[in-house]
């Protein structure tokens, strides 16, 4: 969409090679948030969402500080831009994670990432408030489109006989969740983009993480220990690939495609997730979506791909 690419005078060859490393950072973000959820599944609910969360980021924030050994990645940083990236920290690891973790350990998910999804789509509205973009009366049904699609996919998640109070509980409390990290996510983003510049993309991807694993820790010192138990081996194996590749990796890729082609438009790649997160629960979980499902997944990537998919008629403005 024009209000989120770079406006300077680049040239074509300049441009085109943004664009496409860009897009393939986006592609991988795909990639790695996508199956990143199935990955969560099982560990979540054998130790709790409060735990992992403290688990995965002491250990992230170790890694931090030995990788900063190496790399002088927390040098050169202004006591201004601390400041942000610590607000950076506190909205996108404490706050989000938190929030995320816990939807995750109780919803299905592909209901969780077509609920997160809605993250870009409400960026683009922020940049439409702002004047900065605007939207095309297909877009505007392209919205409805995709409210309709998650509400079939989380309503056909609901079970139709022998609900309890408890599962019914549980299931609002995700739903709650869910949406509590949708507008974490959002904040996250566009304090993301307004960093970009100020400091490296990898200060904005390591330094926020060495901050909340700081934040995180003292709240219960004895859960940064190794977990034990028959399922250690299983839980170790999560932490591992939600360190280093959902957390470094996938942040780190993020950055990159919010920098060469700006949030919405890294938002219209990443919303390939729900494909990679409904196959991953198929193969390695179990899970079957039902008719119901399927139809409104459909229904919600057909709104996100009109609506991120088309340039807009209006201009950015200055």
């Amino acid at each position: 969409m024009r209000g989120d690419l770079p406006r300077p005078a680049l040239s074509g060859s300049v441009l085109s090679g943004k664009v496409r490393r860009g897009t393939l950072a986006a592609w991988a973000v795909v990639l790695l948030w996508g199956f990143h959820y199935v990955v969560l599944y099982r560990p979540l609910r054998l130790i709790g969402s409060e735990r992992y969360l403290i688990l995965r980021f002491s250990w992230a924030a170790l890694l931090v500080l030995l990788f900063s050994l190496f790399v002088p990645v927390l040098r050169g940083i202004s006591r201004e831009n601390w400041r942000k990236l610590l607000l950076l920290s506190l909205v996108g690891i404490v706050a989000y994670q938190w929030v995320f973790l816990r939807a995750a350990s109780l919803l299905d998910p592909v209901s969780l990432v077509l609920i997160l999804s809605l993250g870009p789509v409400l960026v683009a509205l922020y940049s439409h408030l702002k004047g900065h973009e605007s939207f095309s009366p297909l877009q505007w049904g392209a919205m409805g489109l995709i409210g309709a699609g998650i509400f079939l996919v989380v309503h056909g998640e609901l079970p139709q006989d022998g609900v309890t109070r408890a599962s019914f509980s549980g299931r609002a409390e995700g739903l709650a969740m869910a949406v509590l990290s949708l507008l974490f996510f959002t904040f996250w983003t566009l304090m993301t983009r307004e960093m970009t510049g100020r400091v490296s993309t990898l200060q904005m991807t390591l330094v926020p993480v060495l901050l909340g694993g700081l934040i995180l820790i003292p709240l219960h010192p004895s859960w940064v220990l190794p977990p034990t138990g028959a399922h250690a081996g299983l839980v170790i194996l999560s932490l591992s690939y939600s360190i280093v590749f959902a957390l470094f990796c996938a942040y780190y890729l993020w950055n990159v495609a919010v920098a060469n082609i700006g949030a919405a438009r890294a938002g219209l790649w990443t919303n390939g997730q729900p494909v990679v997160a409904a196959v991953g629960s198929a193969l390695f979980l179990g899970h079957r979506m039902g008719t119901l499902q399927l139809l409104g997944g459909l229904v919600a990537l057909a709104g996100y791909w009109l609506f991120f998919g088309m340039e807009y008629p209006g201009k950015e403005k200055s």
